[in-house]
Parts: C-alpha cells; structure tokens; sequence
C-alpha cells in the first residue's frame, strides 16, 4: 500500500542521512554505494550503515561516505556512531578503524557490536 511505500522514500533529514554515490554517465549509470545513519535521540548518536557493490569495493567510497556522513553528524551535534559489522567483514571493520573514532567493540553472535565516539 501507498502508505508503507512512503516509509522507503520520504527521509526525515532531522533524524536520518541517506547518501547515494552514482557511478557513469547519464545514460549509463548505477548506483555503487549508499550509506546512511538514523539517529538516536536518547543518545544523540546516530546507527551508520553501508552498502556497497561488489564491484567497487576497496576503492575507498565506502571511507568517502564515512568521511562526508560524520561531518554531517558532527554539524547535527551528534557524538558518534554505533554499527553492526559480520566479523568476517574484514574491510568494513578497516574503514571504521581508519575513521578517527574511539572504538568499542563487542561481540555477539558473530557481530561486531561497534560503538564509535566522534573525537573533538
């Protein structure tokens, strides 16, 4: 139904970033990658999440976005991130770590609970 649609394409920029990264041309493009964070007001940190295409892996736009959705945060006042990385994920947890944040991990279940404090 219409109204459960809405939930996947209107974004409430108060409380949740969505980046896109295309890649081609106007005739000919994809999407590579999008990352993106909902914020949780109680702890005024935000859950950072990615998706990237196989194909564009380790050419670093997952560390861009990263990059670009903790300036915004940090200009929305927030304090870090958290995030759920599959241990097996080597690379993802290597982005994390090469962001400049405070790192706490935990795991559980085979998930890398990560709590990521901004540093002033």
């Amino acid at each position: 139904p219409h109204e459960r649609l809405q939930n996947f394409v209107i974004i409430d920029y108060t409380k949740q970033i969505v980046l896109v990264a295309i890649k081609g041309d106007v005739d000919n493009s994809y999407i590579s990658a999008v990352g993106q964070y909902g914020i949780d007001d109680a702890t005024h940190t935000a859950e950072v999440a990615f998706a990237v295409r196989d194909s564009e892996q380790n050419n670093g736009i997952g560390f861009e976005l990263l990059k670009y959705l903790t300036y915004l945060a940090k200009r929305q006042g927030l304090l870090g991130f958290t995030a759920e990385v599959l241990v097996e994920n080597k690379p993802m947890l290597h982005v994390f770590e090469k962001g400049g944040f405070d790192i706490k991990k935990k795991i559980d279940s085979g998930v890398y609970e990560l709590t990521l404090k901004f540093k002033l």
